[in-house]
């Protein structure tokens, strides 16, 4: 187990290592990060990213992003053409059994983008607002990890998870699935575990829930967060 400071030592001599232009990329993003403040801008105004990661399995301590899909919601609408979506580089393809799920064959991830410059893509395409998924534990915790490993930066990404706030906002609901939830609403599907569909999927979940929080008198960000982590103290994510 490595200590803090070896840890935030590694970090360091990650970072760099990475090309000059690639550092002043990042340094503009974390300055126009901290000028950004989302936390009470109006839910009707507000930026929001739906996100997807397909990885190489299903432990997020240890498995590879495969590929990055993610699409803006904002001003009460999909952003069709604000979107992202990158398939990442492997240093070795995952098994068959993952290839079966993503339909992302070996050849396809041994060709993919540079890690390095799909994560700093990413990155920018969030600019600071906040990410939203189902079950957005997984997502968070393996884009902390690699941006720690492929960029030696600490993720300050804030996520919603859309598996806590729409029983809160549907309540009476027993749904536990993306599957569920999408047929629940009668949401067609365009395709599963393809990361650009499954933020498709999420997306149009979130544009029902934010329909939903302001009929019920939500008009800000934060009280999406704050239904959130009211949700997780009471036990209430499925």
């Amino acid at each position: 187990m490595k200590l803090p400071i070896q840890e935030t030592l590694e970090a360091r001599r990650t970072r760099r290592a990475l090309a000059p232009a690639l550092r002043e990329r990042l340094r503009l993003l974390r300055r126009r990060t901290r000028a950004s403040s989302v936390m009470d801008q109006p839910l009707a105004l507000a930026r929001l990213v739906a996100i997807d990661l397909e990885t190489t399995g299903p432990d997020m301590h240890r498995d590879h992003i495969i590929a990055i899909g993610a699409i803006a919601v904002a001003d009460r609408a999909v952003q069709h053409g604000d979107a992202f979506e990158a398939l990442v580089r492997q240093q070795e393809s995952s098994c068959v059994d993952n290839i079966l799920i993503h339909q992302i064959g070996g050849q396809e991830q041994l060709a993919g983008a540079d890690p390095v410059e799909a994560l700093t893509g990413c990155l920018e395409f969030l600019g600071g607002s906040p990410a939203v998924a189902f079950r957005a534990e997984f997502d968070a915790a393996v884009l902390k990890r690699e941006l720690r490993t492929w960029l030696g930066l600490r993720s300050t990404t804030r996520f919603i998870d859309l598996a806590c706030i729409l029983p809160a906002l549907f309540p009476g609901t027993p749904h536990d699935s993306l599957d569920d939830w999408a047929g629940h609403f009668g949401l067609v599907p365009i395709g599963r575990h393809h990361a650009v569909a499954d933020a498709y999927a999420n997306a149009q979940l979130l544009m029902l829930a934010l329909e939903q929080a302001q009929r019920l008198g939500m008009d800000k960000t934060r009280e999406l967060f704050e239904l959130e982590r009211a949700q997780r103290w009471l036990g209430r994510r499925r």
